[in-house]
């Protein structure tokens, strides 16, 4: 069947057709399918009687044809039948057969017979284009709708309903074609001045250039405007000639009445006499076409093809059609990309043309490079030939004089074949051949001969001129190619290091990928990681602003991973993208070499205070004398209330004041807030009274540039050597900012301190355990140690309170987390400790099947972090810990409830303890229970906590009593009613011996 479907029209197909709906058995849909080629074929042939009567005849042997939308390609050949046979009824009922097996989204297409239906039959259709523009259309078919309402408008001298489609004919029509009919619209509405501009505008473009003069010819006359009437005249006077008869007897007609009224005899008379030969020619023409219509067999046998001789005009339906093939062609050629070399240019191009005209081979041959371009069934080939080799052939002699020429092979002088280099055989049996301008020529070979001429004249005519156009073009993009070679290899050069950035898309040249270890297409988000962080976000603010707007630049300077790199940019649009351009400059020599002036600078170019690397010129200098040496900070609290600023001003004034006061001494600055003296003396006595001097002066004098803050100085001082005789600068250095610490963290106002070597050997010892600390976190060193909790109305243990032990230095938990804290390890440690003990509950269960209740202390800190309860509920997840065996006592006073209200919410309600140390937190929120220390046994106490038993056992709340030291105060607190005490009268057990005791009990028990 589908050898049958693919079968060309000819008679013998239809006798096949025939024979296979006879002789086989086919279901109902296949019977359709191949009578409906059938009737196709048949329609090709031009048997319309046959294709009328055996469709109707088909169709009302049908039951039900409302459901079959394959029916309505049958019902359109009956109506296309019916109107070659003048057979209106059948034909306008067929539409409305077609209309009716179409789905709804096609029924244009019936419409659109209907259309042509009423054109024919010379009804108006008007009406109908307008409301079938109302239905959703294609494009294209929109645009033709347009166009014909268009038309009809103004023959029906309606202008205004005309210029209401221009919006939408604007929108769809890419080409401009309808420029000619607005230009007519405009005029009949009067609309002179419009009509003129948009004229103006398309007077240099070939496709509207005479509807433009003839507009412009009008409103010039109307105007009576004859100086640009004259130019007019001299710019298209000659191409007026080319243009058809109806258009130059309206412009013959618009000039002689023009020049009449204005009296310009001699012009009237020329373009008069124009006028009676036009006429005569007119009349010759029509006299001609009649002799045509009674001998349409006869024609023009075309003997001398040496002159170029007009062809026969062919039938004026088959010219219209190659008019819309040569339109289509013209956009087809300008859709072909430009970045594809010429060769497979005209391969596409001849696949295209194939399509519409039937031809064996097309040939092309540019007369610059003398290259042959030849194409044969979807094959393109080329090569270069030498001019002997194409001196005897059609195309040396349209080379030679620009003439057309076409014909049977043996009507040629120049019988050599160029494809072959031989004679033409049979298998040529009609050339066409026309020059291209000074570029070239082109050929096509038919397989048969023809008749008239003129059935493809124009044809190939057109598309001559398509590919003349296309060698125009391929000229102008090569010499754009070869500029754009020469800048890219400019670019591409190491005299820049450029990128050009679009808002999608960075692009760097080889230099600048070396300089910057990038690749060429690096990301935009990938160049900001090798950024500085804090230069990230001024960097994308000016790229940024770049990209708003063209014709901006900005230069910015950053480090790029170990380069200082000064970068130019600037914004430059193309069409209606923003491109941004980068130069970069490597400047990191520069910076070295500032940098090298500033470390052998002796100089601070804030304060004018000498600077580090004076006082390391100096140093040995001072460590072979008597002398001490002072560490002083100011006031740091007014950096945030007054900014770096004014901060910066305040310390330059109390440098420049303990300048002024140590007259004797030499002062450096230290750090950014920091000053380091150099005095002479070393006596304690001596340099008490200074220091206490250099306070009063300080505390006496009024700040110029804050009038109402102190400078308020804390001074580290070492007297050397009698402290220490230590010859290194970094460690003399260390223990002066070891004292200046240790004093800002002393309770006491004390302004100064003398360094002592203790205040080092703390800090030795500090660093150890915490180093230590450490790395007992990171190797699971530490160990486990619990307080027991003892309920004494049952005198049992009611909880176990966990604690951390290191088991190889003698360090007490308390200081253990002090330690902690001033190092910043206090989080990481009470994470260590409760890790270690869902470990020790997750082995208990394992073990022994049994859980004892545990409290873990937690500082404020730890316990207010976002990361707490997170970390929390992920551990118990881990290790399967049920939550209400866990409790968690918080240290700490000041924790703000409202703040982490959903936090402790969050915990509760998850069914976690939560125990405080402080009576405020514990008043503020209903915490589990309060521990407090244990303080002495007289009334006022006992009476304390013997009301905060009562009140918080209302609260249903545990009051336990820590530091319990011995049976009597045991007593004296459970005759006050308290139930819960620990204390050091019962001994911390270690997890081990825990983990042995209850697995011991469990093993009794069984």
């Amino acid at each position: 069947m589908k050898e049958i479907l693919n079968l060309q029209p000819s008679q013998e197909s239809v006798a096949e057709i025939l024979n296979f709906i006879e002789h086989k058995t086919l279901t109902v849909l296949e019977h359709q399918t191949v009578f409906i080629h059938l009737m196709k074929t048949y329609y090709a042939l031009k048997a319309y009687p046959i294709v009328l009567n055996e469709g109707i005849a088909y169709h009302e042997k049908l039951i039900q044809h409302h459901q079959n939308p394959e029916l309505e390609v049958l019902y359109e050949l009956i109506y296309l039948s019916a109107m070659n046979l003048e057979k209106y009824d059948i034909a306008y009922a067929y539409i409305q057969y077609r209309k009716e097996v179409l789905p709804v989204n096609k029924r244009y297409l019936a419409d659109l017979n209907l259309l042509e239906f009423k054109k024919i039959t010379h009804q108006n259709y008007t009406e109908d284009i307008e409301r079938l523009l109302q239905d959703t259309l294609p494009n294209d078919i929109k645009l033709s709708l347009l166009k014909d309402l268009l038309v009809n408008y103004l023959n029906q001298n309606e202008p205004n309903k005309a210029i209401t489609l221009m919006a939408e004919l604007k929108r769809l029509d890419y080409e401009q074609t309808y420029i000619p009919l607005y230009l007519k619209t405009l005029l009949q509405l009067n609309q002179y001045s419009e009509a003129k501009l948009i004229a103006n505008q398309y007077r240099q473009d070939k496709r509207h250039e005479m509807s433009a003069f003839m507009t412009l010819l009008e409103v010039y006359v109307h105007e009576k405007d004859s100086h640009r009437l004259a130019i007019l005249d001299g710019d298209f006077s000659e191409k007026i000639e080319l243009e058809s008869p109806e258009f130059r007897l309206k412009s013959y007609e618009l000039f002689m009445n023009f020049y009449e009224e204005i009296k310009n005899k001699f012009l009237y008379d020329n373009y008069a006499k124009k006028l009676k030969n036009l006429q005569k020619e007119l009349k010759k023409q029509k006299k001609n076409e009649s002799v045509i219509e009674e001998k349409k067999d006869s024609g023009i046998k075309v003997t001398d093809h040496q002159v170029s001789i007009a062809p026969k005009v062919s039938a004026v339906k088959e010219n219209i059609y190659h008019m819309d093939a040569l339109i289509e062609l013209i956009g087809y050629a300008h859709q072909i990309h430009d970045n594809k070399h010429y060769r497979e240019y005209l391969r596409l191009f001849f696949m295209r043309v194939s399509e519409v005209v039937d031809a064996t081979d097309f040939i092309v041959f540019t007369s610059k490079d003398d290259m042959l371009y030849h194409y044969k069934k979807e094959r393109l080939y080329d090569k270069q030939l030498i001019p002997q080799s194409y001196y005897d052939t059609i195309i040396h002699n349209v080379l030679k004089d620009g003439q057309e020429r076409f014909g049977t092979p043996k009507s040629f002088m120049d019988s050599k074949n160029i494809l072959t280099g031989k004679p033409y055989d049979e298998s040529v049996g009609y050339i066409y051949s026309f020059a291209l301008y000074d570029l070239g020529a082109f050929m096509v070979y038919l397989k048969d001969e023809i008749q008239d001429p003129g059935t493809f004249f124009d044809l190939f005519k057109g598309i001559s001129t398509i590919i003349y156009g296309s060698l125009k073009d391929e000229e102008k993009i090569g010499n754009i190619r070869t500029e754009n070679t020469f800048l890219r290899h400019i670019l591409d050069s190491n005299l820049m290091n450029l990128r050009i950035m679009t808002n999608h898309q960075s692009t760097y040249n080889i230099a600048s990928q070396k300089l910057l270890n990038v690749d060429s297409h690096l990301p935009f988000e990938l160049f900001l990681r090798n950024l500085g962080v804090h230069e990230i976000k001024a960097y994308e603010h000016s790229v940024q602003r770049l990209f708003e707007k063209a014709g901006l630049m900005d230069v910015v300077t950053y480090v790029y991973l170990d380069k200082q790199i000064k970068e130019r940019l600037v914004s430059i649009a193309t069409q209606d993208e923003i491109h941004v351009i980068s130069i970069f400059d490597d400047i990191t020599h520069i910076y070295d070499e500032r940098m090298k002036l500033i470390e052998e600078a002796t100089v601070d170019f804030e304060t004018s205070l000498l600077n580090l690397n004076a006082l390391h010129n100096n140093f040995e200098k001072y460590i072979k004398d008597k002398g001490s040496f002072l560490l002083i900070s100011f006031n740091e609290s007014i950096l945030p209330i007054y900014g770096s600023d004014i901060a910066l001003k305040f310390f330059k004034e109390f440098g420049q004041r303990s300048q002024k006061f140590f007259e004797d001494g030499t002062v450096y600055r230290y750090g950014t807030n920091q000053l380091f003296v150099y005095v002479p003396v070393n006596d304690i006595r001596s340099v008490t009274r200074l220091l206490k001097a250099y306070i009063k002066y300080l505390n006496d004098t009024e700040s110029v540039v804050i009038s109402y803050e102190q400078f308020e100085p804390k001074i580290a001082v070492i007297r050397y050597p009698v402290v220490t005789e230590e010859k290194l600068p970094s460690k003399i250095f260390r223990y002066l900012e070891l004292s200046l610490d240790y004093l800002r963290r002393k309770a006491s106002d004390e302004p100064y301190i003398f360094y002592e070597h203790s205040i080092y050997e703390n800090e030795v010892f500090e660093q150890q355990v915490i180093n230590y600390l450490n790395q007992a976190i990171e190797t699971n060193q530490l160990s486990l140690a619990f307080e027991q909790i003892i309920d004494l109305d049952r005198n049992v243990i009611w909880q176990y309170e966990s604690d951390l032990i290191l088991e190889n230095i003698a360090v007490d938990s308390k200081y253990l987390h002090a330690i902690a804290k001033k190092r910043n390890r206090l989080e990481a440690l009470e994470h260590h400790h409760i890790k270690m003990v869902c470990e020790f509950l997750h082995t208990l269960e394992k073990e022994t099947t049994k859980l004892i209740k545990i409290t873990i202390p937690i500082s404020k800190e730890t316990f207010t972090s976002v990361d707490f309860n997170p970390y929390i509920f992920g551990l118990f997840h881990q290790y399967s810990i049920p939550f209400e065996f866990i409790r968690f006592k918080v240290k700490g006073d000041n924790i703000k409830i409202n703040q982490h209200l959903n936090q402790i919410s969050e915990l509760e309600n998850a069914g976690i303890g939560l125990d405080t140390t402080s009576v405020e937190t514990a008043l503020s929120y209903p915490f589990n229970a309060l521990h407090l220390d244990f303080k002495s046994t007289d009334d006022k106490w006992n009476q304390y906590i013997q009301s905060m038993h009562q009140l918080f056992l209302n609260h249903h709340m545990a009051v336990i009593i820590r530091d319990v030291k011995s049976p009597e105060h045991k007593e004296v607190l459970h005759s006050l009613g308290i139930k819960y005490i620990q204390g050091d009268m019962y001994k911390p057990i270690t997890a081990d011996r825990l983990f042995i005791k209850i697995k011991g009990n469990s093993s009794n028990e069984n």
